[in-house]
């Protein structure tokens, strides 16, 4: 049940589309070390799953809507369910974390799912930081979680289907308020909004991309597309769609031997002193030295 993404692959609404787990025990463990999976970065996603994430070494920054959640060593992240997230790390670091479905829990008919399972999918916080002290009960049963699921044993899925329920009892005594009073339904509207604007750019990230036509595409009007922007990501669609290209911009870079001409082409920027004025501006390097840099660190390697 240990794993390790090393990409992570969305359809066309940023939902993860990989299986966690099997249909007869949706649970899977992971132990992501965060610079192998994407440059430093795990760009946005969310499932339907549950997610659990301790920093086992370094720093994570975590975004949630407009919030940097920053986790050091030894704290942790409860994301609840189709919560769209991202991860970063400015130095390296590794996160183990597990992913259940819901019903891991209980059958979705049962009282149990019914009194204590849907509340929180349905009115729960987004998220919850799992601090060392205020949430230790929490942090240590992930521990084992996390050791149980990386081991053979007699009994395994038993064993860990019953550690889930007692996190989860954990969940409640610990963070009381996990229920609140406002339905997240606004939200998730925002949400699925978002993910459709955020995907269309990912497809089409070559072409001219106006706010009219990115709005459009999610029904929705020029003004209500900067506020989902603004309000699930905490920046604008124009500095996501730069920041977009940029990413795909240092993947060529290292993974092609093409002109800074010709990479700033294949993103969608036609002006190259723009491109290389911005890059900079992102990355403190020019596109050159950076693929010098990047060409420097994998003869190191070898």
């Amino acid at each position: 049940m240990k794993m390790q993404i090393t990409e992570i692959i969305t359809d066309e609404t940023l939902r993860e589309i990989r299986e966690h787990g099997t249909p007869e025990f949706p649970f899977e463990y992971y132990l992501d070390d965060i610079d192998e999976i994407g440059q430093g970065y795990v760009e946005w996603h969310w499932h339907n799953e549950i997610e659990w994430a301790w920093v086992e070494s370094g720093k994570v920054i975590c975004r949630i809507g407009n919030e940097k959640i920053i986790l050091e060593a030894g704290e942790g992240i409860f994301i609840n369910s189709r919560v769209i997230h991202r991860f970063e790390t400015p130095g390296g670091a590794l996160m183990p974390n597990i992913l259940h479905a819901p019903e891991l829990l209980a059958a979705r008919e049962s009282a149990i799912y019914q009194k204590y399972v849907s509340p929180v999918i349905t009115y729960g916080k987004e998220y919850v930081i799992l601090e060392k002290e205020k949430n230790s009960g929490i942090l240590s049963l992930l521990d084992e979680i996390y050791k149980d699921a990386g081991k053979e044993m007699l009994r395994k899925e038993l064993i860990i289907q019953n550690k889930i329920s007692r996190l989860w009892d954990e969940l409640f005594e610990e963070v009381p308020d996990i229920v609140q009073r406002e339905s997240r339904n606004k939200n998730l509207l925002l949400q699925s909004r978002l993910r459709e604007m955020m995907q269309f750019i990912e497809n089409h990230y070559k072409e001219r991309i106006s706010l009219e036509r990115l709005a459009a595409e999610a029904n929705i009007s020029k003004s209500e597309a900067l506020r989902c922007f603004k309000r699930g990501i905490g920046t604008t669609p124009v500095k996501y769609l730069i920041d977009y290209r940029l990413e795909r911009a240092k993947e060529l870079l290292c993974k092609t031997n093409d002109t800074v001409i010709r990479v700033a082409a294949d993103v969608g920027i036609d002006n190259t002193s723009y491109f290389v004025r911005i890059f900079k501006k992102m990355y403190g390097m020019t596109p050159g030295e950076f693929r010098e840099e990047e060409g420097l660190k994998k003869a190191g390697e070898k």
